[in-house]
């Protein structure tokens, strides 16, 4: 994944986000996406919406055999997980939990206002520590 400097994110794919970031409010929300990656970028093509099971305006998380159905339903369409997608109260930057967290699931993490979910920002955690930001394009 540390190679990955762009993730695709097709409009119909950020526009079921975006419902479900609005449906979770006042609450975090978080959406799993499964795809492909070629060469330097990372292609979503499967979105899951699960709940955000602590109901939190600050923390997020996902029931785990909920979790893990969605892994097994990921790599049944031959895709892989390639982003965690969630929303923050504040600016979409990764908090001192999500770098934790970033440790421990190396993908691309996509954060978003909840002012704005529509404007997802990209972060990737390097093995040596840094921040790596990624480039989003939303495509039609």
């Amino acid at each position: 994944m540390e190679k990955i400097s762009t993730i695709v994110l097709p409009r119909k794919l950020l526009e079921k986000i975006v419902f479900h970031a609005q449906k979770a409010l006042p609450n975090e929300s978080v959406s799993i996406i499964g795809g492909k990656i070629e060469g330097e970028t990372a292609h979503s093509k499967v979105v899951f919406t699960p709940e955000n099971e602590d109901r939190s305006q600050v923390t997020f998380s996902v029931d785990p055999i909920t979790l893990l159905d969605i892994y097994k339903k990921i790599e049944q369409q031959g895709l892989k997980l390639i982003a965690i997608y969630h929303t923050h109260p504040a600016a979409p930057k990764p908090s001192g939990t999500d770098l934790f967290y970033m440790e421990v699931n190396p993908y691309v993490w996509l954060i978003s206002s909840t002012s704005e979910p529509e404007r997802p920002q990209g972060y990737l955690l390097l093995k040596d520590g840094t921040l790596k930001k990624i480039t989003v394009k939303i495509t039609n």
